[in-house]
């Protein structure tokens, strides 16, 4: 029999860009000569008559003490990660239609499959177990861990200090905004809707799933085609209870702020959803310039010449210095989050209108640190600088 030196525990809910290391032996007399790791696909997920999709297959030998050691991150990191944290969501919001607020993100973000390890002996028939494991596409870190289970009703968004089951999230108006819900569910039929109590206006709305991670879409920049036909937020914060029985429920906290003008990023996040920020509009742009590679033409005379090199061309280059200023406890720990992430968006469509994907193109942060926390202040100012991708010019 295979045993576990820390026990698999099935009920979590795992990380896939964390250590996730598994180390086991088998109490069998017999020598074991090497395992076989396996992950594939659920059941519940096949068509019938369809057999399991292998996701990957390793092989270990055992160290002289007969164990067997492996970290599972790398794998299970490169199986989940199907759309290189690209956000492709084409949204069509439709005020009549409740359908249109809800769309699918488990792609890339969550992965769940059968683990089979097998152990095979000089002599004895093979050992083998298996267990059936979630992963969610975020990270957790040292002094924040707390163990998130498959079972739990999540927001993929920062949590609020010292709660596990509340959020807060800022809300401009005229531009795209959503939040992610992860409601795991092993079957693809068993379906349960998301209800939405508005508890600052008692107002309540149903929303359909799409699949274990859902986007509730609150707006693509449009101000007349948005969930508040159906679920009213008034201006300020608005406690919503998102639930899907009377036992799995969480608290968001919406403050929604009238339209004014900035520099609106969103970014991906720990938890593998994405943060919104609209920074203050009083930022800068600098454009840097370095020349490309030079071509000798020193092969004429003074007088029948314009100079010794030719150059091929330029590189150019914009970066925005955005800043955002008295940020509070809650406020600061969402936008924190651009620090680490891996995938940052500047808006570049038009507040106020219908926008797609392709209204955000992709920049990085150029900033390395930035202060967290000012024991002098009690609110926080960031300033980072984002630079834009490289220019078109002419060159040779």
């Amino acid at each position: 029999m295979i045993q576990f030196v820390t026990p698999i525990d099935a009920g979590k809910l795992r990380m896939a860009y964390n250590n996730d290391i598994l180390r086991f032996y088998s109490d069998s007399t017999d020598p074991a000569l090497y395992a076989d790791v396996t992950l594939s696909e659920t059941s519940a997920i096949l068509m019938v008559g369809t057999e399991p999709k292998t996701y990957f297959t390793i092989r270990l030998y055992p160290n002289p003490q007969g164990q067997f050691y492996l970290n599972l991150q790398p794998y299970v990191a490169a199986t989940l990660n199907t759309r290189n944290f690209e956000d492709t969501l084409q949204t069509s919001l439709a005020a009549g239609n409740s359908s249109s607020f809800t769309y699918a993100f488990s792609n890339g973000t969550l992965l769940n499959g059968v683990l089979k390890i097998n152990v095979t002996h000089k002599t004895a028939e093979a050992d083998s177990v298996t267990n059936t494991l979630v992963w969610l596409g975020g990270t957790q870190q040292f002094g924040d861990y707390s163990r998130l289970a498959t079972s739990d009703l999540l927001m993929l968004s920062p949590t609020k200090k010292n709660t596990v089951n509340e959020y807060y999230l800022k809300y401009w108006q005229g531009y795209p905004f959503d939040i992610s819900v992860l409601d795991y569910n092993a079957s693809l039929i068993a379906r349960r809707n998301f209800t939405v109590v508005n508890q600052t206006n008692a107002l309540t709305t149903t929303l359909s799933p799409k699949g274990n991670i859902t986007r509730i879409t609150f707006s693509d920049g449009r101000t007349d085609e948005t969930p508040e036909t159906l679920l009213p937020l008034a201006e300020g914060t608005n406690k919503l209870k998102v639930s899907t029985s009377a036992t799995r429920q969480r608290w968001v906290h919406i403050e929604k702020v009238p339209y004014c003008e900035g520099v609106y990023l969103k970014w991906l996040n720990a938890m593998g959803g994405y943060s919104y920020w609209l920074f203050e509009d009083t930022y800068a742009i600098d454009r840097s310039t370095k020349y490309n590679d030079e071509i000798d033409r020193n092969n004429d005379n003074l007088e029948n010449s314009f100079g010794r090199t030719v150059q091929t061309g330029k590189e150019s280059r914009d970066t925005l210095k955005i800043i955002a200023e008295l940020l509070t406890e809650d406020e600061r720990r969402i936008v924190e989050g651009i620090l680490d992430s891996p995938k940052i968006y500047l808006f570049t469509g038009k507040p106020l209108s219908q926008n797609s994907y392709r209204s955000w193109i992709e920049v990085t942060l150029k900033t390395g640190s930035a202060r967290l926390k000012n024991p002098k202040q009690p609110l926080t100012n960031f300033t980072f600088d984002i630079e834009l991708p490289i220019r078109f010019t002419q060159t040779l």
